[in-house]
């Protein structure tokens, strides 16, 4: 079928409907539109033809679509091939019309011009009204032009010649060959398949346009989501009926949702990807054809969308799209096949995380889920260097591990109501998934600290949330802790094995220095705060706290020696500067504990000593000059 010829009458019809929608919505199924004072043989187009070729000889080889199909000599059709009909009978209406045209005055270009485009809008109409089933390509032609006329009754600013919606259209057009396969009879069920899927993805990407004025699609743009998107879905389908009943509900249920987050990626950020190709159809093929292949996966537990839900299936996948668009080169290994494989065990693995963590069922677990993918998939490049032969879809999968067993550890020891412990207590959703990506994304930059054989990032983690399990007066927000969580996880990214692998209990291993110095420093802050709240003057909460903290977390990153041996030096530290602050309010400020806290830390874990008066002093004086 020549792509010109539909593309043609799709953009005749659609424009004509643009011109007039009302008109052309109520009348277009009971009357000609396109040439309708043409006066034509009775018959079929390929009698037609035959009438027309015998009546003008001198015109048979004037058009490739025409030799192609006529025998001279014999006068008679060499072929009644629907394909090679449809386009020689183009060419006959095409000269038709632009006789019609040249005969009521036009120019001559300007009659060539309207009577290419009105013979194939003419054309779309033929296909319309015949009653027997369409080959694939006209049954796709038909169903884009089909939802650009629903469109255009919604609204008609969508489309007009050059419009944005015109555009994409003829770009789904160009691209429809590569949803079907050469020997077209082979294609079988998948025909009203693939058109169904095709039809899905055009409302989704019309819809986009609708809903976001600044949206330029280039039809590479559109090549690539039909080859990486809609083609894996199509390919998919399996051979027995009752399986292709259960996908072809899956699909409906996901398709649409699928097409809107490839879209919305795009929208998302024009600069960065419209400079540039979207996306290599290939890398968006792995990660299609990997969901859909391990959606129709059922084991024991049931199957990831069991798991993840619709919903959060879709969030996973647009998560995928992402490192795709953003690093194909990690899904275009020598077999595709392979590296379909490999990410549909990521999500696989992802769900048996999930599922070994009741905790995390439902959104923020596939949120969490779907974040490691991203932040491990940007990040790819530092973890490659660091370790060439680990593919990065195992990294994910270790990290989701290490992110969601750390937090449980946390979460899951509840207080007597049964909600969290500390200040895990009063974190949302989102708070809790801010805090795995900043501890995530620090990990991620930093080589050793992620990976499949050794990883600190669970020790991390499982440190942190501990620590704020240990606020039970909530002397710190959710968010005052997620900065705190971001210092503690870079310094214990510049400084591997210690803030969180030094143990300072040899009965608990668990007992992380830096675990400890926090929970130290909360012990403190609490015990004033218990006895007598604000009334107590107390500087140690809030800003004050935090600030604290972060500077106790500097300062491990420097000599520790005495404060592995008795870490409850800091204690006793901060227990003379909150008893100075409070027998001397006047003198002796939040700004003053945190100088003189600042500048004395360091020394303080590094021989366990205790700063004298005259130090304090000098620090305030100093402050003060």
């Amino acid at each position: 079928m020549n792509p010109t010829l539909i593309i043609s009458g799709i953009q005749a019809t659609l424009r004509a409907a643009q011109a007039g929608a009302q008109l052309y919505g109520e009348h277009a199924r009971d009357r000609k539109v396109f040439l309708p004072d043409l006066e034509l043989p009775e018959g079929s187009r390929a009698a037609q033809l035959v009438v027309f070729l015998k009546d003008k000889p001198q015109l048979a080889g004037t058009a490739s679509a025409f030799s192609v199909i006529w025998d001279a000599e014999n006068r008679e059709l060499k072929s009644t091939k629907p394909e090679l009909v449809d386009a020689a009978y183009t060419v006959m209406l095409q000269h038709k019309a632009k006789q019609q045209l040249l005969d009521k005055g036009k120019e001559e270009n300007e009659a060539k011009f309207e009577a290419d485009m009105l013979a194939s809008g003419r054309m779309v109409e033929q296909w319309r009204e015949e009653r027997q089933p369409p080959n694939a390509f006209v049954r796709m032609a038909l169903t884009l032009t089909d939802i650009g006329l629903e469109f255009i009754q919604a609204d008609p600013t969508l489309f007009g010649i050059g419009s944005r919606g015109e555009k994409m259209i003829v770009a789904f057009a160009n691209s429809m060959s590569a949803l079907i396969p050469d020997d077209v009879s082979a294609f079988g069920s998948k025909t009203n398949f693939a058109d169904r899927v095709l039809g899905i993805f055009l409302r989704a990407g019309l819809g986009s346009l609708a809903g976001n004025a600044n949206i330029v699609l280039k039809n590479e743009d559109i090549a690539g989501l039909i080859k990486g998107v809609t083609k894996p879905m199509v390919d998919a389908l399996p051979e027995s009926i009752a399986d292709q009943m259960r996908y072809r509900e899956l699909v409906d249920a996901l398709a649409g949702p699928c097409a809107e987050a490839a879209f919305a990626l795009l929208a998302e950020d024009t600069e960065r990807f419209f400079g540039k190709d979207f996306a290599d159809d290939k890398a968006l093929g792995v990660v299609t054809s990997a969901l859909f292949e391990e959606i129709q996966r059922t084991t024991h537990d049931g199957t990831i969308v069991d798991v993840f839900n619709e919903q959060g299936l879709i969030r996973m996948y647009q998560a995928g799209l992402r490192v795709a668009v953003e690093r194909p080169a990690l899904f275009l290994g020598d077999d595709p096949s392979a590296e379909a494989e490999l990410f549909r065990k990521l999500l696989s693995g992802s769900a048996a995380t999930l599922r070994a963590h009741p905790h995390f069922k439902g959104p923020i677990g596939t949120s969490l889920a779907a974040m490691v993918l991203e932040v491990v998939g940007e990040n790819a490049t530092v973890l490659f260097k660091f370790d060439p032969g680990e593919p990065w879809e195992n990294v994910a999968e270790i990290a989701m591990q290490q992110v969601i067993s750390g937090l449980s550890t946390a979460l899951e020891n509840l207080d007597e109501d049964g909600t969290p412990k500390g200040a895990l207590k009063a974190f949302s959703d989102r708070q809790l998934l801010e805090l795995a990506r900043i501890i995530l994304q620090q990990a991620a930059q930093t080589p050793g600290m992620l990976g499949v054989k050794e990883s600190e990032l669970q020790a991390v983690i499982g440190g942190i949330a501990k620590a704020m399990a240990a606020d039970d007066n909530l002397l710190l927000s959710s968010d005052e802790w997620i900065k705190i969580a971001g210092v503690a996880a870079e310094k214990a990214a510049a400084n591997p094995g210690r803030l969180f692998g030094l143990s300072v209990s040899a009965d608990d291993p668990g007992q992380a220095l830096a675990l400890s110095v926090i929970q130290s420093v909360l012990k403190v802050a609490g015990e004033t705060w218990t006895q007598k709240g604000r009334a107590g003057q107390s500087v140690l909460f809030g800003k004050t706290l935090e600030k604290v903290l972060e500077a106790s977390l500097e300062a491990l990153a420097g000599n520790v020696a005495a404060a592995v041996k008795q870490p409850e030096v800091v204690d006793r530290f901060l227990e003379r500067l909150k008893d100075r602050s409070v027998a001397a309010p006047e003198k002796f400020g939040s700004d003053a504990m945190l100088n003189v806290f600042r500048g004395l830390i360091g020394n303080v874990l590094a021989t366990g000593k205790l700063p004298t008066e005259d130090e304090i002093e000098a620090i305030l004086f100093a402050k003060e000059a």
